[in-house]
């Protein structure tokens, strides 16, 4: 009776297309109850049933809370090799638990503190039996998807489930709607509960029955078939690398959910809008959700699913300060078409987002320890993303009562007139420091390694390749194009920042490695590449005005992005270098920018540009303090000089790298470095 539970040793071809394609059924039925049951709607059905933020704020962090409840998940599929059978119980218990929800406001008075708290219970439990369903069917999918087609597989499978829950949650936005106006007063949480008991009757049926079929591939022998709790926890934490991986994803998770799971309540309590006109802007967010994951599920595929994420997370990050300035204090013109732009932006970005994080947590993790190391990495997202709520919850109720107005003033002999230009209360303020601590948690991003990943730069080149034209219409219109000329300045280790502002690293970068690679071409020597390199750090620092004050930036990204090009063309690394740096000095020195600061900064490029381009280092140091000599008397500076200033650019560029790569730069440099300048505690010599 139970034989549908059994792996099976193997799969055919066929087998494997048709159990993705009930999987897939499976996923829509999901997303159908979701889209009935989270956002907008458990919001709207929240305040219904008389919930204040904090409570909204619980309600929300549940199903992320109950995600540390992975952890017995992970230890029995180590021990029984199964996933389905835990995971499908734990799919069709989810179906009862919205069942239970539904049923709150026909058992309990509404709104009432009992009724809350009943709904907390029973999305408490269908969070725990999600959690379950999640690290079982990830790591069951992980096994019948092809690992080139991962990131495209779960675009897809994002795209479906946010389909299924725009469609379905909107349709059931206008039931709501239509019951506000029909029903008696104090009935409101009524239409709620026959929407979600209507779900269970129709997409809860079905969803098991298509999961049913899902064939699962019997699980590869282990070595140790049970490790204890505490081992299973700290393995994936002492491997280095993966480490990095769990450190942003709990800060990542704690800041970004300070704010996202208020969008609902502020456009329901705050501007006023209907449920309807809230679940259209949620719907048209999750539009954009479904175009632009296949973009970036193919983007991944090609560059890596942490450039995707640090490009994605930044425009996150400008969508949720955004929000900041839907009022004006209260709801005005440019309200509707800000929520209108704010959610198209948001669903690209969430849905590059959610993506990433999924196949990064897969990718990273080391062959045959997938369950235990995805599944802690669950834990801690769903960790931070569970207090990231709670914390939000407090802080506007305590800020929901203070405000900060901060006006501009116009006097003059005719009177007085003053123009409010901020107002922040107790969203906003939750808004804007989530926006802050959320640029500071990408940091975290910088060190982790993953395989096949390239450059962010050269992951630019490719997302944008195709929008030339569109970039030109944008460099008309005046400020815009100043957008377009930020010095790099301070924000230059975030990634994903250059995304966000539009800044000048990119475009420096880029455009001199197509110089060089155009040069190299036509079998030039350094000579060409020089005349290159400086005609277009000429043309990039006339549109800058603070180009004198960004000298050492200048540099770095202009022989950076001149070394990527050695991969493209026939030619050497010395050659390359050389022409670069000496373009470089000699454009920056007509800025009047210190010879030192832009030996520094091109030295810097070098070292840079050739880790990322994946060159050899000793070659690169060697090519750069070669340079330095060459353009010394150009630079009124002796030998000693020049190779003493670039050699400090050097060094700070090793500072960013592994031990074996940081060992390989300080050693080729020459005795110019004193004792100790050299030296640093290399990552894990210490550890216990």
């Amino acid at each position: 009776m139970l034989n549908f539970l059994k792996p099976q040793p193997t799969l055919t071809e066929q087998e494997t297309g048709r159990s993705l394609r009930y999987m897939g059924w499976g996923n829509i039925s999901f997303g159908a109850m979701w889209g009935l049951g989270s956002g907008g709607m458990m919001a709207a059905y929240a305040l219904a049933l008389g919930a204040n933020n904090l409570q909204v704020g619980i309600l929300a962090a549940l199903p992320f809370m109950a995600q540390v409840t992975r952890l017995p998940v992970i230890l029995l599929v180590a021990k029984f090799r199964s996933r389905k059978v835990l995971g499908w119980p734990a799919f069709a218990g989810m179906q009862l638990a919205w069942l239970l929800m539904g049923l709150v406001p026909l058992i309990w008075e509404t709104p009432s503190n009992m009724a809350v708290l009943m709904a907390i219970i029973f999305l408490g439990a269908w969070g725990i039996l999600s959690s379950t369903w999640a690290i079982t069917s990830v790591t069951w999918l992980r096994d019948l998807v092809p690992p080139d087609n991962m990131a495209s597989y779960f675009g897809r499978r994002l795209a479906r489930v946010t389909i299924a829950a725009s469609v379905v949650g909107l349709a059931g936005s206008f039931f709501v709607r239509w019951w506000e106006n029909a029903s008696a007063p104090g009935d409101e949480a009524l239409a709620f509960s026959f929407l979600l008991i209507g779900g269970v009757c129709t997409f809860g049926i079905f969803g098991p029955f298509a999961v049913s079929r899902v064939t699962e591939p019997m699980m590869p022998p282990s070595s140790a078939s049970w490790q204890s709790p505490v081992k299973m926890l700290l393995e994936p934490v002492r491997d280095l690398n993966y480490s990095r991986l769990l450190k942003f994803l709990f800060v990542w998770s704690v800041t970004s959910n300070l704010a996202i799971p208020f969008f609902a309540v502020y456009m329901l309590t705050v501007i006023g809008l209907s449920v309807p006109t809230v679940m259209a802007l949620t719907v048209l967010g999750q539009l954009s959700n479904v175009i632009f994951v296949r973009v970036w599920g193919g983007f991944a595929d090609r560059v890596g699913s942490k450039t995707v994420l640090s490009l994605s997370a930044s425009l996150y990050l400008l969508v949720i300060i955004g929000w900041v300035f839907t009022t004006y204090p209260e709801r005005y013109f440019l309200t509707m078409p800000l929520l209108v732009a704010l959610h198209l932006l948001g669903g690209a970005a969430a849905s590059g987002v959610t993506l990433t994080l999924n196949t990064l947590s897969l990718k990273v993790a080391p062959e045959g320890r997938v369950v235990p190391f995805s599944g802690v990495a669950g834990m801690i997202t769903g960790l931070g993303a569970g207090i990231g709520p709670v914390l939000g919850g407090l802080i506007a109720d305590y800020l929901s009562v203070r405000s900060l107005d901060l006006s501009v003033t116009w006097s003059a002999p005719g009177g007085m007139t003053t123009l409010p230009s901020v107002s922040l209360s107790g969203f906003e303020f939750l808004f804007g420091l989530a926006f802050v601590l959320g640029l500071l948690s990408l940091n975290l991003l910088v060190p982790l390694r993953e395989e096949g990943e390239i450059s962010r730069d050269a992951a630019l080149a490719d997302l944008m390749a195709g929008m030339a034209p569109v970039a030109r219409v944008v460099s008309s219109v005046p400020g815009l194009n100043m957008m377009s000329s930020l010095s790099y300045g301070y924000l230059r280790r975030i990634p994903g920042a250059d995304v966000a502002i539009g800044v000048t690293a990119y475009q420096l970068a880029a455009s001199t490695q197509a110089a060089v690679v155009s040069a190299g071409r036509g079998r030039a020597g350094a000579t060409e590449v020089a005349q290159r390199v400086g005609t277009v750090l000429s043309r990039t620092t006339e549109r800058m005005a603070d180009a004198a004050d960004n000298g050492l930036e200048l540099a770095r990204h202009a022989t950076r992005g001149a070394v990527h090009a050695v991969d493209d063309i026939t030619g050497e690394l010395g050659n390359v270098t050389q022409g670069a740096m000496l373009g470089t000095l000699r454009t920056l020195q007509q800025l009047q920018v210190a010879p030192a600061e832009a030996l520094r900064g091109g030295a810097h490029g070098v070292i840079q540009g050739a880790v990322e381009a994946q060159r050899d280092l000793t070659a690169a140091v060697e090519a750069a303090l070669a340079a330095a000599r060459q353009a010394a008397s150009e630079l009124g500076m002796t030998d000693e000089e020049a190779v003493t200033a670039a050699a400090a650019g050097i060094r700070e560029a090793a500072e960013g790298l592994e031990s074996e790569g940081f060992e390989a730069v300080i050693s080729a440099l020459p005795e110019i470095v004193t004792p100790g300048e050299g030296e640093r505690e290399v990552p894990g010599e210490n550890a216990a």
